[in-house]
């Protein structure tokens, strides 16, 4: 059957269903923590307990989704079905995960209610987000559309970053001031971020198709199948250099609004952030200009030496001094650290190609469940760690009484060094994964083109059988 023409339209509205991605992921690592410290009124060591259970849960579901996914055959394709109907749930679990309880309620209860409401939140993320993530390696097989497909994806990840954190922090900031009251922050956030996520989603159901060929057997979820893309050495690289990635973001995220609170009073965590994804965004055009010219590992870690030791001086940064160093020092984290923000998720269909090359099949939903699978543990964990710290230090929770309570000394160097050293160090071991990373842009281009051959049933030459067995040697 002729496949219907890959076209903009579709492009773009493909695209835009990472505004849930990057926006909610953003949203909940920057807000929810605090949320649950400074409104709730919980404990941080068990709101971050409360976090690391629902996010176990979010990282095991990953990959049993990923093989229904990949086992469904329906009219719509074996992605979409997911993604609509996930995208209608999420307007419901926000609506759910921000519903402010009242003070009079006991610690307990709304410990609670934070893990019920966040486990609901999280099993609908993993509905959407593993068939959003494989169809992004199955809406187009041409490599160049499908690399600019992915960038623009991430473009407007970024953007929707963005909007989802500098709001809520502003949300934040003037709901401690007293300009608003709870219901407010209730509304927008709730209600207005619900429907915000959930809108692309459905579209995508609704007007996206894809192009991958369907494997001829379905997979049964078993550990081996669960396990199977590890054994792809090219996979494993990939899936290190994200949790460096990925796990660096979320803590930065989670410990920039503590950090302006309680640290650096005199700054401003929506300027802090602003400027981080700022810079970002204008980095954007000269690393599209760079995608099918360079080896994209090479985008991931050349600025990670500038970023490591820009943000070493932000966690260190004297609460005395100027905070226009703070906020530079910030822009130039930003500029090193954006080529490994953007390549994890561009090099993820190269790393399903290869694969394809060695396993003869393409079980997508698999790569894209096992790998959030990973992330997602080792979030859960780093967030665990950031709020045993915040407890340990001494960390004082806001009451009604005191709003924005002056933190002891140690809980002040407890977020100091939460936030900043955990940044440097998975930065250092980034740079050194990807320098050793496997797939380079020629191999990648030889990896397309025996898989060409293989669909169309080309016979290969001895010289290419030979070359084949070298390159299935080396990603495999």
């Amino acid at each position: 059957m002729t496949q219907k023409p890959f076209n903009n339209k579709e492009k773009m509205i493909f695209a835009w269903g990472d505004v849930f991605g990057g926006g909610s992921q953003a949203m909940i690592g920057v807000l929810y923590l605090i949320f649950l410290t400074d409104i709730m009124g919980i404990n941080p060591a068990l709101a971050a307990t409360a976090i690391l259970i629902s996010k176990f849960w979010d990282a095991v579901s990953d990959p049993l989704i990923g093989v229904i996914s990949d086992n469904t055959r329906s009219k719509f394709g074996r992605r979409r079905p997911y993604i609509f109907a996930g995208g209608l749930m999420v307007l419901i679990s926000y609506l759910l995960m921000w519903f402010p309880l009242g003070s009079s309620l006991s610690e307990g209860v709304k410990v609670f209610y934070a893990i019920s409401t966040y486990l609901f939140y999280n099993t609908i993320a993993t509905i959407v987000m593993v068939p959003y993530s494989s169809l992004s390696a199955e809406i187009t097989t041409d490599t160049k559309q499908r690399n600019s497909v992915n960038l623009i994806r991430l473009i407007i990840s970024t953007v929707a970053s963005a909007v989802c954190t500098l709001v809520p922090s502003m949300l934040l900031e003037q709901f401690k001031a007293g300009a608003f009251g709870i219901d407010v922050f209730y509304i927008v956030v709730g209600l207005g971020f619900g429907i915000f996520f959930a809108l692309p989603l459905v579209l995508i159901g609704l007007f996206t198709r894809e192009r991958a060929n369907l494997p001829e057997e379905k997979s049964v979820f078993s550990i081996k199948t669960f396990v199977k893309p590890l054994r792809m050495r090219a996979f494993r690289g990939l899936v290190y250099m994200y949790l460096c990635q990925s796990i660096s973001m979320d803590i930065l995220s989670a410990g920039i609004i503590f950090f302006t609170t309680y640290v650096l009073i005199t700054g401003s965590s929506t300027v802090f952030l602003g400027i981080f994804i700022g810079v970002q965004l204008l980095m954007f055009p000269w690393i599209n200009s760079l995608v099918n010219k360079i080896d994209k590992k090479k985008i991931y870690y050349y600025g990670l030496p500038l970023a490591v030791v820009s943000f070493l001086f932000v966690g260190l940064y004297p609460e005395n001094w100027p905070i226009v160093g703070a906020y530079v020092l910030t822009a130039l984290t930003a500029f090193g650290f954006a080529g490994a923000q953007l390549m994890s998720w561009i090099i993820f269909p190269d790393a399903v190609d290869a694969g394809e090359l060695v396993l003869h099949e393409r079980p997508t939903g698999s790569f894209s469940g096992i790998m959030t699978f990973i992330r997602k543990a080792a979030s859960a964990i780093a967030i665990q760690i950031f709020g045993i710290m915040l407890a340990v230090s001494g960390y004082v929770k806001p009451t009604d009484l005191i709003p924005s309570p002056t933190q002891p000394e140690a809980a002040v160097w407890g977020i100091r060094l939460a936030m900043s050293l955990s940044f440097v160090i998975l930065m250092i071991l980034g740079y050194f994964l990807a320098k050793r990373f496997v797939l380079t842009k020629t191999l990648t281009l030889e990896i397309s083109s025996f898989l060409h051959k293989r669909e169309q049933k080309i016979e290969l030459t001895e010289e290419e059988k030979h070359r084949l067995e070298e390159i299935q040697t080396i990603v495999g």
